[in-house]
């Protein structure tokens, strides 16, 4: 974020050198925001990374259909971090990331993310890149498919950082 609290730039940009994208990370100027004229090279770039290949088609290639779920007490938040440390729920059972439809796409450098909305709307008769739901990226690093129609109480639970909620095994 800038002096005024603004977000500049994605967690996407921020992860690329671990992502095996060095390269196109150093060409980007952190201090100015992501839309500036200064990072336009790097705007136009597609991270196939970022793209699920089976709905590729339907998503521009700058764009990206996996946004992380920002909340008060999720793992992402709209304008400060957190340490894993702060993370005590099962890592295994809290997401960090969610897909989203093709309508819902954002640039992969934009910092706009998705709310608790966005995982509470997978529902049976939403539209989904995916028969029957999506796809999440859990504190763990494992990507699970998370069913239209999981409760909402633990869809809740998934995203809650320090709930202790008991969530089973076969969600």
């Amino acid at each position: 974020v800038d002096e005024n609290g603004k977000p500049l730039h994605s967690w996407r940009t921020l992860i690329l050198p671990f992502a095996e994208q060095q390269t196109l990370y150093t060409k980007i100027d952190l201090s100015k925001a992501w839309d500036d004229p200064v990072n336009e090279e790097v705007r136009k770039s597609a991270v196939s990374l970022y793209s699920c290949p089976a709905h590729s088609i339907d998503v521009p290639r700058d764009h990206t259909t996996y946004l992380a779920v920002v909340t008060a007490n999720s793992c992402f938040q709209p304008t400060g971090s957190r340490e894993k440390a702060d993370v005590t729920d099962d890592h295994s059972q809290t997401l960090m990331v969610v897909e989203v439809d093709s309508d819902r796409v954002v640039h992969w450098m934009s910092p706009q993310d998705a709310g608790e909305s966005h995982l509470l709307q997978i529902l049976p008769k939403s539209k989904h890149n995916h028969t029957g739901g999506a796809n999440v990226l859990l504190v763990d690093g494992s990507v699970k498919f998370i069913s239209e129609t999981l409760p909402e109480a633990t869809r809740r639970a998934l995203i809650s950082i320090d709930g202790g909620e008991k969530i089973g095994a076969d969600w």
